[in-house]
């Protein structure tokens, strides 16, 4: 039985996800996509707004209250991984007060499955650095931006045969700038990560590094 804190940063598609999932089976250790939060508080927005297109206003009073009742449930929807709810979190992301919620509704998170579990694995885009700045193991996906692209093309086109990369390609781009630009928590590799290029590793091998390092060093 392991007892042990995971954080796992990186970009938009480079595999930390699955690293994630897979490293949750491994080690039986429950796991949280934390850019779901993100992606389910754009999709009530959207819903709740029923727009059809983002406007460029955010209405931060709705937000709020979202929020107030914000809980963990329904993250597995389908529906939150269309690029509409990917985009729109990411804007959304940089605004304090939702971070600063998020952040204590994360933090909850961890502390119940430490009790419960004996640990946890946090994916996202500042777990290293703001959610477990104190994590036994941080990990850092990245691979190059043309790679990312073409696994996200891959995943979206069997649902959705209208998509064109090279929309995709300018989503990834922008969400980079987004994630890395931010004043609030903005994605970064820490002094004390361990960084795991995917671009030539299939997930077994991503997850075979990780297992590696987690083994020699716990």
């Amino acid at each position: 039985e392991y007892r042990m804190k995971i954080a796992i940063d990186g970009t938009a598609a480079s595999g930390k996800g699955t690293l994630s999932e897979n490293l949750s089976q491994e080690l039986k250790l429950p796991r949280l996509d934390t850019g779901l939060l993100y992606r389910k508080l754009a999709f009530v927005y959207i819903k709740s707004l029923k727009l059809t297109s983002i406007k460029n206003i955010i209405d931060n009073s709705i937000l709020k209250s979202i929020l107030n009742d914000f809980d963990l449930n329904d993250l597995e929807s389908e529906a939150l991984k269309l690029d509409l709810y990917g985009n729109f979190a990411s804007r959304i992301g940089k605004l304090d007060f939702v971070r600063k919620k998020l952040k204590i509704i994360q933090i909850e998170y961890v502390e119940n499955m430490i009790k419960k579990k004996g640990g946890c694995i946090l994916d996202g885009r500042d777990i290293g650095t703001e959610i477990l700045p104190n994590a036994d193991f941080k990990f850092y996906i990245d691979a190059p931006i043309k790679t990312r692209a073409k696994r996200r093309f891959k995943q979206l086109y069997s649902t959705n045969k209208s998509i064109e990369f090279k929309n995709i390609l300018l989503d990834l781009k922008k969400r980079d700038i987004n994630d890395k630009s931010r004043k609030n928590s903005p994605l970064i590799l820490s002094k004390d990560s361990i960084l795991i290029d995917t671009e030539l590793l299939n997930p077994q091998q991503v997850l075979r590094k990780a297992l590696y390092y987690i083994k020699k060093n716990k």
